[in-house]
């Protein structure tokens, strides 16, 4: 069985090699500072880079309204059903950051038919991106 699993690095002992796909993916979102604000984020550690065994995410904790949501700034897959295999980390994640919620946003239209069959509410568009929010359960014990 294929391992699914995410793993926090460090920023500095991958940034040069991620610099290609960060920098392509932020130019199909039409976000030429994409990598940049990854860079500066990651660097003074306010975002934090996990590597998967076929691609890697970057969350960022983020605030609004006095509350705390993760935001998937980048992931990049390779090996398929990505949303499948890693959202359950993220959602761990994010609840270890007592997140209200987990964001994204993606110019692929593919996401408008699976994200919600895996928990997501299309919440908006930004820039001719479309903006999914799965949000968290409270747990109560």
């Amino acid at each position: 069985m294929e391992k699914s699993y995410l793993q926090c690095v460090a920023w500095a002992n991958h940034r040069d090699r991620l610099k290609e796909p960060i920098t392509r993916i932020g130019n199909i979102a039409n976000d030429p500072h994409l990598y940049s604000e990854i860079n500066k984020a990651c660097s003074n550690e306010r975002a934090f880079l996990f590597l998967a065994p076929d691609g890697f995410v970057v969350l960022w904790p983020r605030h609004i309204d006095k509350s705390t949501f993760i935001e998937v700034t980048i992931a990049s897959c390779h090996g398929g059903n990505a949303v499948q295999r890693y959202l359950r980390h993220i959602i761990r994640l994010a609840r270890c950051g007592n997140a209200s919620f987990i964001e994204f946003a993606t110019a692929r239209r593919g996401f408008n038919k699976i994200a919600p069959l895996h928990g997501w509410v299309r919440s908006g568009e930004r820039d001719n991106l479309t903006i999914w929010r799965h949000f968290l359960e409270v747990d109560h014990g």
